[in-house]
Parts: C-alpha cells; structure tokens; sequence
C-alpha cells in the first residue's frame, strides 16, 4: 500500500511537469488537490507499514479471556491494534478491552465501553514474551508471576533511551495514565515510581482516546534538560504515536521572549558564586513574589480611571476632530481587562468612527490608519513595552534592585517568566503562536519550577495539563513547593500521589531512606550489591577510586554508568581529570543526546535519568551539608538502579549512615 501511494504521487507529479503550457486555474487546484490527498494517504500508509514492523518482532504481550453471559471470548493485547479481513486479531493496550489485562485478576471482571458498562468473569490472563517473533515464555497470571514479569522488567540493562512498559503497567499506574478528566493532573511520585513513563504513555493513551481534539502537534513536553528530552523521545514512537513537540524551560522561555529579550541559561545555586545575585534569585522565587506580581499585573489591567493607570492620555487630532484626553480615558478603561495591546487597538477604531463623521473637505485626505493611530496612542502608555511594565513594577513595589539586565537585552534567568507574565498582559495568550498551538502541556520535575514560573505557564497554556515530580527531588535549595502549593496555580487541579518505587534495589533505596526518609515510601523487593561508601582522602585516591568502579562497570557488561558531582563546575573539572583515563561524556545544558558509557554530571543534569550504576563524588559534610544539600544526595543517590559507590575525602556527609 505504501509502495502504491509512493508510485501513484510520483506518476502525478511527472504528468504535471510534463504537461505543456500553463494550466488553467480549475486545473491547477485539482491539481493541488489531488497531490495533497496522495501525500496524506502516502503518510498514513507509511505509518501503518511503521506500525506492521514493529508487530513482527512482538506482535503481543498479553491474553484475556472474558466471559460474558455465557459466551467466552479471546483477547490478545499489543502496542498496537491489527485487523485482517475486518477481523480484529489484536487489541491495543490503550483500547477498553485491555483494562481487563490491567485492572482484574481472574475473577469478577468489567470495562466500559462507549455504550456502558460490560461485565462478566475474567477467566484467564496470561503474561507473553515474544522476542524477534519467536516465544520466549507464557505464564497464566498469579502474584508469583506478576512479582517474576516484574522483576525481569526491573533487573534489564538501562538504555540511552527510556522504553515503554505497556507489558508491565501496575493498576495504580494505569488509574492515572486512563484518567481522561478535563484540568491539571499533578503528580507526585517518589524516585523511581515511573511517573516519566507514566506521564508519556497517558499522552499516548490521550491520543488515541481523543483524536478529535488531540493530536502530535498540539501536544508539548516540558523537560527539564535537552539531555533529558533526548532520553524521554522514544517512548511515544514505540507506541505508535508520532513525537510531539519539546522544550527545556530554558528554551521555551527564548522562544516565547523572542524580540523582547535574551535569557541567560539557568545557573545552579550549588555553583552560584555570587551572594548578591543569589539574593536576587531566591527572592524572586516565592510565593510571596509571584502573588504580588500577579495582583499588580491585574490592577493595572482593570484600572477603571480612578486611581493610578498606565495610560496617559493627551488630546488626540484624528482627521478633522479631536479625541479629548477624557474621551480616551474613559474608551481604555471601558476595554478592561483586555490585554494593552488589543485594547489600544480598540481604542484607536473608536477615535477613527468618532472622526469620520465629524471630516469633510481636505481633512477626509489626511486621516490616520488604525495602525498609525495605535502608534500614537501606545506612546502615551507608562510602560510601552513588557520589559519597561516589569521596571515599573519593581519600581513601585521598592525592589528595582533585583532587575540587573544588561545594556544588550540580557536579562537574568529568574526574570524570564516574570516577564513572560508582564508580556501577558500587554499581548495576551493569543499573542504567543507557539503556546497557542498547545492544547496538552506535560510539565515534568514540577518541584524545581518557581511559583511565577507555575504562574506564567497556567497563563500560557489555558488547555489541559500534566504535571509530575517529587518534592524531595528539589536541585535548587531556593525553590520548590508542596503539589497542593503547585496545584493552587492552575484552576480545577487535582492531585495524585505515587508512593511505590521501582528504579532501584532495595539496598540502594535503603540508603536513600536513610539519607531522606520519605513516609509512606513502598521499595520494591529487587535484591542486589549493598552501596559502597568509601574514604579517598584526596584527588588522586578519588580518580583510583572511579578507575575501580569503571572496571568493575564494564566487567557487568552494563551500558551506562553515571559519574555525579553536586555541582556543573566539579562536573566539568573531574570529566576533564577522567577523560585522561578511558573514555567518558561531560553532560551539559548544551548536550543534545543522552550517551551511552560513562557519564560525567552533575546532579541538576542528572535529575530524571537512570544509570545501570553511579558513582557520586565528593560525598562529605563540607558539600552536603544544608537541607538543601540533604534533597540533592537523595536525588544523586535515586539515580542508580543496580550499583552505588559513594565516595567522600575526609569526612563523610551527616545524612550519610555513620
């Protein structure tokens, strides 16, 4: 079928450049017609052959049979749904059908379907692994056999990209990834619950569920990192979706300021080296901050003219009339809250009518367009810009000194979505085609974002929204919220919570709970090496040390060990010490691709990936120290799935076990 639209698009196109003289219009529209119609049945033929590829090697994962009334009927499930002769021989695990598979042992069994309810008896379930076409095993479902499929999912190698786990969604997963209900979803899972991979295949899930309203184009991810972008792409593609759009935080916030303003790229307060600037950051990153920007973004939006407005009015010559500063007042302050710009639009359409009817004669010659007149009214406006209505605020709250932008239009990372929110109210959400196109958002890592940031985005992004992280995962000490807090930033939020881990063996998440307990924490029981935690006493005792690790790494065979610093700047120093040793990848803001092999990171870039081991480096009680330090052990710690060294100089970090 693919070969057929390839065949028939190229024969058109050859009649088309052969044909002699120039084409009539109705011609050329049929024309136009014709070869889109044959692109798109060329991409949907190409996708379904994408999809038939990936069937070969794993047609299925799963059976169930379902007995209704009577009458039994067979289901086998897989990543995607195949019909031969209108006969459907393989459901899709997104389908109502597979809720069974998911959410029933044998026994009383149900699932909705668009014409209510169905239930019966679920009278087998049975686990399959087919590997390159070829049966690895079967196994009928028990909790034995779950805890074994389980387990074989969780002891695999990790990869330089994160894989779907549609053959082993747990029912407390499958709740939030079928949750269809309109708002924000927020998710709070510890380390290691699968909130990612939840996250991405409830947009899968999404997709399929609501074609009429979603697509891959007006669904966007929000990730903390490009690294962690590159790791997160494949998911989608392995269930059958195309990849939908991603930003980091940093580059939506270039994108969306793009003529207003330069941002610098985000700087970790554990590399932060200046007091003064550091203040500034932790200042703007309250709750505190945010409210108070907000209701004076509002206020100044609805102003009705009798207290203190950004415009200015002045007598305003329109053709042969005069629009008196009183007439312009009242028009602008009618309009609220409209954002400026429209409203300054609106306001100049109500000038021109008021002047056509009173000019006659050679003023008809002279009058202004709209576009001219809304030039001269904007130049009556306090603050004709964003940025100036961001200078103005800080300016009448007393706190112009936490704006230090650069005479080249640089302005600080903490300043981006504060003005992200001033360019609001001059634009709308209308006035950013980027966000406009969103009508699902997935914010992942949600506790390091700063409640203006939450702020801006709930503004941004009016549809719907998932977002996810975990509290104790925070990187930056001068941030991070409660999901409730988080929730209270977007209208008709809900909140759910996952509490079970599974990236990593229980020894490993023993010592995370040591270092941070976490209550209500449930470690799945996957046994392995007990973490080393060893004195080096110096730099070169640390480098033989990592050497040692590295060896034993490769003598596993595993493909990714991680290397962990507290900070970007010891990242960058020891990647430089190893590399003259074996070969290792310095993660950073600008590295595209998650690699395979020894990485060298620090714990801000590492936050949401997963290392078959981890070395941490420097663990003592000079660098982690504070609270704040106390989250990113744990969150280095929570990195590794089957081994952990921590190495220290001296003397340990407190939150170490002694």
């Amino acid at each position: 079928m693919a070969q057929r639209a390839a065949d028939s698009h190229r024969e058109a196109g050859a009649y088309l450049a052969s044909a002699r003289g120039e084409p009539s219009p109705e011609e050329a529209h049929l024309s136009a017609y014709e070869l889109n119609r044959m692109d798109q049945q060329a991409a949907s033929a190409a996708l379904a052959r994408q999809r038939l590829h990936r069937l070969l090697g794993n047609p299925y994962f799963a059976r169930v049979d379902f007995c209704e009334n009577g009458s039994t009927s067979q289901t086998y499930i897989g990543r995607s749904a195949f019909t031969w002769e209108n006969r459907s021989l393989i459901s899709d695990w997104r389908s109502p059908v597979a809720a069974l598979f998911y959410d029933f042992e044998p026994g009383p069994a149900s699932f909705a379907t668009p014409s209510g309810s169905r239930e019966g008896q679920l009278t087998l379930k049975r686990q399959i692994s087919i590997e390159r076409g070829q049966l690895v095993w079967a196994a009928d479902s028990s909790s034995s056999v779950r805890d074994e499929v389980l387990a074989r999912a969780l002891s695999r190698t990790s990869d330089t990209r994160m894989h779907d786990i549609v053959n082993s969604i747990q029912q407390e997963q499958n709740v939030i990834i079928r949750d269809e209900r309109p708002g924000t979803l927020v998710i709070q899972g510890v380390a290691g619950s699968g909130k990612t991979s939840i996250a991405l295949h409830r947009i899968a899930y999404l997709l399929y569920q609501q074609k009429d309203r979603l697509n891959a184009q007006s669904v966007a991810i929000l990730s903390p990192s490009s690294v962690f972008s590159d790791y997160i792409s494949g998911v989608l593609p392995e269930l059958g979706e195309e990849p939908v759009r991603q930003w980091s935080v940093h580059g939506l916030a270039q994108v969306l300021l793009e003529g207003m303003a330069k941002v610098q790229p985000p700087r970790s307060f554990a590399d932060e080296a200046d007091p003064a600037r550091a203040r500034r950051a932790a200042a703007k990153g309250t709750e505190a901050f945010a409210r108070q920007l907000t209701q004076w973004l509002e206020a100044q939006l609805g102003a009705s003219g009798d207290g203190p407005s950004l415009f200015e009015p002045r007598d305003l010559a329109v053709g042969g009339s005069t629009a008196s500063a009183d007439w312009l007042a009242q028009r602008f302050a009618a309009y609220a809250p409209v954002p400026f710009e429209e409203r300054l639009h609106l306001v100049a359409g109500d000038a021109l009518a008021l002047a056509q009817g009173a000019t006659f004669g050679r003023y008809a010659h002279v009058m202004p367009t709209r576009k001219e007149l809304k030039g001269r009214l904007l130049r009556m406006m306090r603050a004709k810009n964003p940025l100036a209505l961001y200078r103005r605020f800080l300016a009448e709250t007393g706190q112009s000194k936490l704006l230090r932008a650069s005479q080249k239009g640089m302005v600080e990372w903490e300043d981006a979505f504060p003005l992200l929110l001033c360019a609001l109210a001059f634009r709308g959400a209308d006035g950013f085609p980027a966000a406009a196109q969103v009508r699902h958002l997935v914010v992942d890592e949600m506790q390091d974002l700063t409640p203006v940031q939450h702020e801006a985005l709930a503004r941004l992004f009016p549809g719907s929204k998932t977002l996810l992280g975990d509290v104790n995962q925070l990187v930056d000490g001068r941030t991070g919220q409660v999901p409730e807090a988080v929730a209270a930033h977007y209208p008709d939020a809900r909140t759910m919570r996952l509490m079970r881990s599974y990236r990593s063996t229980w020894e490993i998440a023993h010592l995370a709970q040591q270092v941070l307990p976490v209550a209500g924490l449930q470690a799945v029981e996957r046994h392995g090496d007990a973490p080393l935690i060893r004195r080096c006493r110096d730099t070169s005792g640390t480098l033989a040390a990592v050497a040692e690790a590295v060896a034993a790494w490769q003598k596993d065979g595993r493909r990714t060990l991680g290397i962990i610093c507290k900070s970007d700047l010891l990242a960058a120093r020891y990647g430089e010490l190893l590399a003259h040793d074996f070969p290792v990848t310095l993660i950073t803001d600008r590295t595209e691709t998650f690699p395979a092999g020894v990485a060298v990171t620090s714990v801000r870039l590492a936050k949401g990936l997963e290392f078959d081991e981890a070395v941490l480096l420097d663990a003592d009680c000079q660098q982690y120290a504070t609270e704040a330090d106390r989250h990113l052990l744990y969150t280095a710690i929570t990195r590794a799935m089957h081994r952990l060294t921590v190495l220290y100089r001296h003397e340990p970090s407190p939150f170490l076990p002694q």
